[in-house]
């Protein structure tokens, strides 16, 4: 249903009705297409960890076989984007884990949110390496579950399941404080967070008070990007003291014909004029768990908000976990070379995904689809 991109249970059982999609199933994986019903039971009672665990065995192996080293930063640090998400909104309290808000008439809203951590590059890949739901697991609560709480269970599982890894996280500036600090220390991470004006204010009045004083650490740069040229100023300041911990800050400035940007962050990379470059685009790549992470699965045939299931909380943790895991085997076919070279202006991903559909509703030449799968074939990714 997610590798196919059907957005909804209905949609896949419509497939279902027809007999030679049903019969190329059978075929192809030597089991019978299953009704969403029967799909949906075994949904209600699976372990939420078991599709964890498969998740990460997945993930692990494209690690192994370095898939997903291209785009290291610095000295072998693996970009790590952490945010969070709505996944579904409720009219009604439908489990004891819902959060709430009260709107400004009155009206209390139920909703589910999800962390997650993703891991991405240059060359489009955004795949969940764990998720951590938001929710409130007591029926008793002082204070609602919230994404920073979330983020200390997600790290330590972070670490738990990827220990070997070296990480830098990319965040927002809801990270910027003394308990992600601390965290970072103890589990060696890097870090780079996006720095919003009114952050931490005793950093910013250390920063408003030395930018002047080294010029030196500035540099500009030139490009020409898609027909325009681009001009940017990078600064820096090293070595913040903020309750202990040594923080650095950058700033760039971007000016595209009349448009001027601004992007700033805190790391605790040291930075100098070899790697500022870099830094910047690593922190600028926080947008990818928006556009190519949560935007591409609530908008491009996923209905990562659509409610799977009504009644069951533990189902529709697994029909997420389903949609991580198909996201990450249709991006290694949408990144890959193969597919790649059938894109083209005239023809999306989204036009080759139709014409497999349809390919599916023919009559298979299964000798010749057996052919096919004997040929050798090696297909890179950027």
């Amino acid at each position: 249903m997610f590798i196919f991109k059907k957005e909804s249970r209905n949609a896949m059982n419509n497939e279902r009705e027809d007999d030679e999609f049903r019969n190329n199933y059978k075929k192809i994986f030597k089991v019978n297409l299953p009704h969403m019903d029967t799909v949906n039971k075994v949904m209600l009672i699976i372990d939420n960890e078991e599709l964890e665990i498969l998740k990460i065995g997945l993930v692990k192996a494209l690690i192994r076989k370095k898939i997903l080293d291209k785009d290291l930063l610095f000295s072998g640090y693996y970009k790590i984007i952490v945010d969070g998400t709505c996944e579904m909104i409720v009219k009604e309290s439908h489990c004891n884990s819902c959060l709430h808000r009260i709107t400004k008439n009155g009206q209390i809203i139920y909703f589910h949110n999800v962390l997650e951590a993703k891991l991405v590059d240059g060359r489009g890949f955004c795949i969940s390496l764990l998720t951590e739901w938001i929710e409130n697991k007591d029926k008793e609560y002082n204070k609602q579950d919230c994404e920073l709480k979330a983020f200390k269970r997600l790290s330590d599982r972070l670490k738990k399941h990827y220990h070997r890894m070296r990480m830098c996280i990319i965040c927002d500036g809801l990270y910027a404080n003394q308990t992600f600090f601390n965290i970072c220390k103890e589990k060696d991470w890097k870090f780079i967070i996006t720095f919003r004006d009114g952050n931490l204010p005793s950093v910013w009045d250390e920063v408003n008070g030395l930018k002047e004083l080294q010029q030196e650490n500035s540099y500009n740069d030139k490009l020409y990007i898609k027909g325009h040229d681009v001009y940017r100023n990078y600064k820096w300041i090293n070595a913040i003291n903020y309750n202990g911990f040594e923080i650095d800050w950058c700033e760039c400035l971007e000016k595209i014909e009349n448009k001027e940007s601004r992007f700033t962050y805190i790391s605790n990379f040291n930075i100098d004029i070899k790697n500022i470059l870099r830094l910047v685009n690593a922190g600028r790549m926080r947008w990818k768990i928006e556009n190519e992470g949560f935007n591409t699965q609530k908008n491009l045939g996923y209905g990562l908000e659509h409610k799977y299931s009504r009644v069951s909380m533990q189902a529709t943790k697994n029909y997420y976990q389903c949609m991580q895991i198909a996201h990450l085997i249709n991006q290694l076919f949408e990144l890959g070379s193969l597919l790649k070279s059938m894109v083209s202006i005239k023809t999306s991903i989204k036009h080759i995904w139709e014409i497999i559909l349809g390919e599916l509703r023919k009559t298979l030449n299964m000798e010749e689809l057996a052919l096919l799968l004997k040929c050798k074939m090696q297909i890179r990714f950027g």
